[in-house]
Order: structure tokens, then C-alpha cells, then sequence
């Protein structure tokens, strides 16, 4: 019998039934003795400098000692693609493991290029001692970056490992369309993601392909290991490499486990760290492990056909055929920025960045898992061609901190309100749109949202429709208007000396003072602008005041819309020391002028 078509009403009873917000049903009765125990299950991250000549003359170091005990291993520094670098580990006293590559330069990356010149981590298992070996010599220093996995955590791992296994063997085989239905997933908090808090809040964009990926760490693991490779990579991708977070949106093992990767809910369309490029349309999935030359097991090609026969539907996305996406680039892409690339909805990293992930053998799979995808996946209902979403013009402009006002109203294909619609609010962040609010819109179909406004930059509203696409309003720039005080530290000086100026602006911005002297006939002119770059939203510097007379100073940040002026600063230079008795105020201009060296108002 063919699969149902994903409407939106069908897919939402999907996830009600299968929980989508708790992840996994199986396992919720666990969820007290999880909290409690994780709270003693926080991985450690620690490194160790390697001295420039750390490679003998066989291309090999001596073996290197660790500082403690670790179950995570990776290296950063420059020119690791042409080293091509290779690691094996030990516990002391123990058999070496198989050498495993330390990838190049780090294959997965998000859109903003960081992490450069970090290699993946490899899974160690609790050694304590490595070897490295070399095609070429490093050009510069390198330093070694480990993680440990608490006990605590490996063990609760493994006990949702066994639960899972248990729950799968007694669950019934499924047929036709409630294949469409998430398969077993193990959510953040059963492998200790909660002890890996994100940087940020997680970035919503939307799912058009499956990439696959290798995790370029080592084959040889068990079931119970799994949990603790998860934790310890999401601990060396957002420290090591300073990423917001896991970079894969979902890891599978060997053995058919899959895990929750970066944060912000398995049904929702969050921006991973995985292909360069094209992570803002896109869901990775990471084999755990080294696809090279040995192919990934049966079971897990059977995992994740499931889940991405669930993953694309519910996004409006057909899990066979083509797309077009347009490159972001970034130095890991094979095409420049605003290139169309035609990619598999299923695809391998490789098609669109350079890098040999997934591996040959996992690549060569490919075909296969598109079969019993297609096999497995439901039908996709076109885009609704008439759901509209709407957003009232907002205001041009919004002081720094104050809230910003929007709304709207979605309505269907006859023109007809749609209550109960999610909207999210986004707003551009470079090429991404980056979530800021989510709502949910009235009976009338109406929506409306209040965000604090801390930078220029355009709006937009969306609303995604499980199996129908998603539609968004044009955007819109908003001006943030900055908040700039200041104050001089005296009102008199001495003339070739410098006035201190302090105070604070928001949001940080450089600060340019508009210094002018009062000439004879009671005019101010300017002698000079003097620019300060603060590095916090406090700052304090000094302007010189190289002759006699009254000044004023004008401190201003911004532009067009986004500008504003602190008060005038009015200092006297005067030509001896003995001059500098205390002064209320300095000859102003005019009466009613600023009090001189006060503090001004926000504006």
C-alpha cells in the first residue's frame, strides 16, 4: 500500500503521537533519575603545547603523555591538510588502537568560518598516552586539545543505549505511512547535552536536503560508548572550536542508535555547523566513526533512512530527486557565494564542500540509503499556493533596549484566518535569518510580537507549514538608535594637556568628539574631530586641548537614521596651573548653554 500524503494536520498528529517535544517517549520515565544524575556528569576540556621539532626523523613523535586521563583527541594548528596527520591512542600499559586521521583542518564548519585550523575529534576511550605520525611536517606549533567523559555520564549512556534496544525489539514492525513517524531518537538530556549549553540560542532556517556525514574518529566502539562520543564531541565543537554548539543535527552509530545533535528541538529547521554554505537549508546527519574503506553497517543505514523519511516530509521536502540551493561559500565550499548548486535531497558532504566526508565506502552507500528512503518516506503535498502571512509596516526607528512592536495575520488559500498558526519573528544576521521571537497567531488568524531592539538590521515574519513549505513577509530594516552619555572630568585644564572624557554607549560603536574653540567673536569652530573605539559599552579616553580658550566638545556615534549626540562638553584651557582653581562653570556662550563637563541625557 503507498504511503499517505505529510498534510499539515497529519503531520502534527505525528508528532503528537510521537512526541516530538519530549523526543522520545521511551524512555520518559527515567527522566528524574537523568536530571539528577547529570548534574555530576559535566565533561572537562584540557590541552598540551607540542614543541616545534615534536616529529623525529620517521615522521613520528615519541609517545606523548596527557596530562589526566581522556576520551576525546584533537589538534589545532596550521597547515594540518598538508600534514595529513594521524593519531593512535592507549591506555598505559595497553595494545596501541588502529591509527585514525586527524582531520584536515576540520571538514564541518558553520557558515561564519570559524574554527579554522582545528582538526575532528577522535574518540580515545579513556587513554592516557598517543602517538602522532606525519606525511609532511606541520609548518607551525601545535597544540593537542582533549576532552574527559565523566563516568557518570558514559554510564548513563549506556543505559539509555539498553533501553532503546529493549523498546525497538518489542515495538511491532511498522507499515505504510506511520514509517513517517520519528524513530527512536536519544534527546541531549539522556547523553548529557545538558551539561553542553549552548553559546546562543539556536537559528531557524529551513530543511531542503540531507547531508551525510562521517565523524573521522575510530570504528572499533560499543553501544554503551556511543552517548559519551556525542557528549564529547559537542564539549570540543563549541570550546575547542568555538562554535555555538554540536555542529551535526543528528548522530547515528553503528549499531542504528540515533542521537540528538544541536539543540532547539528535532522538528525544527535549527541551523547546524556541519556544510559550509548551505547549513541554513539543510539537516546533518554524522556517522559515527571513519568511512573510508569499510562501508556503515546495514543497521544504521536502516536508522537513518527512518529518520530522514521523517525529517523531510515534515518540512515540506521530498526525500528523493533534486534541488537547486544557492552557495553561501565560505573556504571549505567547492562554489563561490551566490552560485545555484543541484544537489540529492539526499547528498553526501562532499558534493557541496571540498572534503572527502563521508568517506568513499559510506559515499558508495548513498544510492542505497535513497532507495529505502523513498521506500519508507510518505508522500509531500505541493506548497499551499494561497497561505499568506502578513506584517504591519513597524516603526523606522527604536531607541537602544526599548521594545519593538510588530504584527500581522496569516490567512489560508480562500482568504479564510488560520488560528493557531506558529509565526516566527526573524530578523538578518549577514546571510542568516536568525529567529528573535515565536508566536502563535489569534482565532482571527492574527499575530503579534514585542522584541527588544538592540541593533539595526531587517525583520521579517515566517510561517512553515508541516508538508505545505513556509511563507515569509518582505523585509523590513529597523534603525536602532544608540544611547551615547558623557562626561568631561574637569571644566578646567591646562592648555597642551588632555581632557579626560568618559561615559558609555550602547550598542558598541566607535565614538567621534567634534572639539571646537570659541574664537574672539563668540563663534565655536572646530579644530579637530578625535575618534575613540571603545571596547566596552564603558569607555573613558583623552582629548588633547593644545591652546588657550573655551572649548566645546560633541561627542556623536552613528549613522542616518542610527545617530546620536551626547550633550555639548564645555573646558576651559588656560595658560598656568595657577588658573586651575575650582570653577562652576566655565564662560559659556550663551545663557541656558549645558552645564559644562555634565553629564548628558540619553538621547
Amino acid at each position: 500500500m503507498p504511503a499517505a500524503p505529510l498534510t499539515r494536520r497529519r503531520a502534527l498528529a505525528l508528532g503528537a503521537a510521537a512526541g516530538l517535544s519530549s523526543l522520545l517517549t521511551d524512555v520518559g520515565s527515567a527522566r528524574a533519575v537523568v536530571r539528577a544524575s547529570s548534574r555530576a556528569a559535566a565533561p572537562r576540556g584540557f590541552g598540551l603545547p607540542l614543541p616545534h621539532d615534536v616529529f623525529g626523523a620517521d615522521r613520528r613523535t615519541a609517545v606523548l603523555r596527557a596530562p589526566r586521563r581522556f576520551d576525546v583527541v584533537g589538534i589545532r594548528g596550521a597547515g594540518l591538510a598538508q600534514a595529513r596527520l594521524e593519531v593512535r591512542v592507549r591506555r598505559r600499559g595497553r595494545a596501541w588502537s588502529p591509527w585514525v586521521p586527524l582531520g584536515a583542518g576540520g571538514d564541518h564548519r558553520p557558515d561564519t568560518g570559524t574554527g579554522d585550523h582545528a582538526s575532528d575529534p577522535v574518540w580515545a576511550g579513556g587513554s592516557d598516552e598517543l602517538q602522532l605520525r606525519c606525511a609532511r611536517r606541520p609548518r607551525g606549533p601545535l597544540r593537542l586539545h582533549f576532552v574527559t567523559v565523566p563516568a557518570a555520564a558514559k554510564r548513563r549512556g549506556a543505559r539509555a543505549s539498553a533501553r532503546i534496544a529493549r523498546a525497538a525489539a518489542a515495538r511491532p514492525p511498522q507499515a505504510g505511512a506511520s514509517q513517517a513517524g520519528p524513530p527512536p531518537i536519544i534527546p541531549r538530556s539522556e547523553w548529557g547535552g545538558d551539561r553542553v549549553v549552548p553559546r546562543a540560542k539556536p537559528e531557524i532556517g529551513d530543511v531542503q536536503v540531507a547531508f551525510v556525514h562521517h565523524t573521522v574518529s575510530a570504528n572499533d566502539y560499543g553501544p554503551e560508548d556511543s552517548a559519551g562520543i556525542v557528549l564529547g564531541m559537542a564539549k570540543y565543537h563549541r570550546d575547542v572550536n568555538g562554535w555555538n554548539d554540536l555542529g551535526y543535527n543528528f548522530v547515528v552509530d553503528k549499531y542504528g542508535q540515533i542521537f540528538e545533535g544541536r539543540a532547539g528541538g528535532i522538528d525544527l529547521a535549527i541551523v547546524g555547523a556541519h556544510a559550509q554554505g548551505y547549513n541554513s537549508h539543510s539537516t546533518g546527519i554524522a556517522n559515527i566513526g571513519t568511512f573510508t574503506a569499510t562501508g556503515q553497517t546495514a543497521t544504521a543505514i536502516e536508522a537513518m533512512a527512518r529518520l530522514i523519511a521523517w525529517k523531510l516530509p515534515l518540512h515540506g521536502a521530498p526525500v528523493s530527486g533534486k534541488v537547486v540551493l544557492k552557495s553561501l561559500g565560505g573556504p571549505l565550499n567547492r562554489y563561490t557565494s551566490g552560485t545555484p548548486v543541484t544537489l540529492d535531497r539526499i547528498s553526501g558532504h562532499r558534493d557541496g564542500d571540498a572534503t572527502e566526508c563521508p568517506g568513499d565506502a559510506l559515499y558508495a552507500q548513498l544510492p542505497q540509503l535513497r532507495q529505502r528512503t523513498a521506500q519508507l518516506a510518505p508522500a509531500v503535498v505541493a506548497p499551499s499556493a494561497g497561505l499568506a502571512i502578513a506584517m504591519a509596516p513597524p516603526v523606522a526607528e527604536v531607541p537602544y533596549g526599548e521594545q519593538l512592536q510588530l504584527s500581522g495575520s496569516v490567512t489560508a488559500p480562500a482568504g479564510g484566518a488560520v488560528a493557531g498558526q506558529s509565526v516566527t519573528v526573524e530578523k538578518q544576521r549577514g546571510a542568516r535569518w536568525v529567529t528573535i521571537a515565536r508566536v502563535t497567531a489569534d482565532a482571527n488568524g492574527a499575530w503579534s510580537a514585542s522584541v527588544a531592539w538592540r541593533a539595526t538590521g531587517a525583520v521579517r515574519a515566517r510561517a512553515a507549514v508541516p508538508g505545505a513549505g513556509a511563507v515569509t513577509t518582505a523585509a523590513v530594516q529597523v534603525a536602532c538608535v544608540p544611547l551615547l552619555d558623557a562626561a568631561a572630568r574637569t571644566t578646567r585644564v591646562l592648555a597642551g594637556t588632555s581632557l579626560a572624557v568618559s561615559g558609555t554607549v550602547r550598542p558598541l560603536a566607535p565614538i567621534t568628539v567634534t572639539v571646537e574653540q570659541q574664537g574672539r567673536d563668540g563663534v565655536f569652530r572646530r579644530v579637530r574631530t578625535v575618534t575613540i573605539k571603545p571596547r566596552r559599552s564603558r569607555f573613558r579616553a583623552k582629548v588633547a586641548l593644545r591652546e588657550p580658550g573655551l572649548y566645546r566638545l560633541t561627542p556623536h556615534t552613528g549613522r542616518g537614521k542610527a545617530k546620536a549626540s551626547a550633550s555639548a562638553l564645555y573646558v576651559r584651557a588656560v595658560r598656568n596651573a595657577r588658573s586651575l582653581r575650582p570653577s562652576s562653570s566655565p564662560s559659556a556662550p550663551s545663557p541656558g548653554a549645558p552645564s559644562p563637563g555634565g553629564v548628558a541625557a540619553d538621547v
